[in-house]
């Protein structure tokens, strides 16, 4: 797998292989397992030497949680090249050529709220596209997405006492909330829901 991740990084011009079915899932799983296990404590130095050689991302660009520990000029420079070249900004989370870009893209999006005036204004100057025109095909995000239509029509969160308690989306969002005080949502989803008021 290190050799197929060698020509990974010679065809996209990094070592980041992502997960998905457009791309080679086989090396994106690898990846993800050469991750778990060194957090775990259990790679061999060997491989996590033969990996740094690769310029391996050792936390996965798509699993950014707060966009402003990077380069904040540095990314809007990137985005400003990604717009030129693309005609837009909307920059898909496993973006091949740039994983950084694109988890840092997705990352702005789930944290608008905790930006600041001056970062949004920065964005929106650029012309950043704020909701993907991709559907994350996850049963959560096809929840979350109506979710955030309600909360877009009502102003609220509140989908019992509109829908009714019993309403498929109402039960998800008390899930949710069960989830959310047993402190069993990721920061991810966490900041997804805070978007909609949560």
């Amino acid at each position: 797998m290190r050799a197929r991740l060698a020509r990974y990084k010679e065809d996209w011009g990094n070592a980041d292989a992502p997960l998905g079915p457009d791309v080679d899932g086989d090396l994106g799983r690898w990846c993800k397992v050469q991750r778990q296990l060194r957090d775990a404590g259990r790679l061999a130095a060997a491989r996590v030497d033969a990996l740094d050689l690769l310029c391996f991302s050792w936390v996965a660009p798509s699993d950014v949680d707060d966009p402003t520990r990077a380069d904040w000029a540095g990314m809007l420079a990137r985005l400003a090249a990604y717009r030129d070249e693309h005609g837009d900004c909307d920059v898909k989370k496993k973006y091949q050529r740039d994983p950084a870009l694109g988890g840092w893209v997705a990352a702005v999006r789930r944290c608008r709220s905790e930006l600041g005036a001056a970062r949004v204004a920065e964005l929106d100057q650029i012309g950043f596209v704020w909701q993907s025109s991709r559907s994350c095909g996850s049963a959560w995000m096809s929840s979350f997405r109506e979710l955030r239509a309600f909360h877009a029509v009502h102003g609220h969160s509140d989908v019992g006492a509109v829908l009714g308690d019993g309403h498929e989306l109402a039960r998800w969002s008390e899930a949710m909330r069960a989830a959310q005080a047993k402190e069993a949502l990721s920061p991810k989803r966490m900041a997804h829901l805070r978007e909609v008021g949560w």
